[in-house]
């Protein structure tokens, strides 16, 4: 792992205003320079606790799952990073998540995501509801 790896996360999360934009304006991300970050074979792995979990392969993956995000699923939504810490297999990330839903269901909360990288981009990213589970997952303890 390398510091470089935090940065990798640092640019994924500071692009996110600009990507929900794109998405909302019906852009093309699979086009955006964003998306190579993210390695040809990667894996978006969603949280085991939320609704309909799905895994997207890919940067079409990653594309497929960011345009239902943004077209489909919510009106507002933040990923706000508050801590990033390299662990011996992977970033973790402490993450303020909020917004409403398209039906208006509001949501604030606290998620944990694991990071994993391949050839200086991600290659797997999932998230967690437990801290701990999540520090485990990049070999770090709390």
């Amino acid at each position: 792992m390398s510091q470089e790896n935090v940065e990798l996360v640092r640019r994924v999360y500071a692009a996110g205003p600009e990507i929900q934009t794109l998405m909302r304006e019906g852009g093309d991300l699979a086009a955006h320079p964003w998306i190579s970050l993210w390695h040809p074979e990667c894996v978006l792995e969603e949280m085991a606790a939320a609704p309909d979990v799905g895994t997207y392969h890919g940067r079409d993956g990653i594309v497929r799952y960011f345009r239902n995000a943004f077209q489909d699923v919510w009106d507002e939504w933040r990923f706000e990073p508050r801590e990033i810490t390299e662990g011996s297999t992977g970033v973790f990330v402490a993450v303020d998540n909020s917004g409403r839903s398209k039906t208006g269901v509001e949501v604030e909360m606290k998620i944990f995501q694991v990071f994993r990288f391949r050839d200086g981009m991600v290659v797997y990213v999932t998230g967690f509801i437990d801290r701990s589970e999540a520090l485990r997952a990049v070999g770090l303890k709390e």
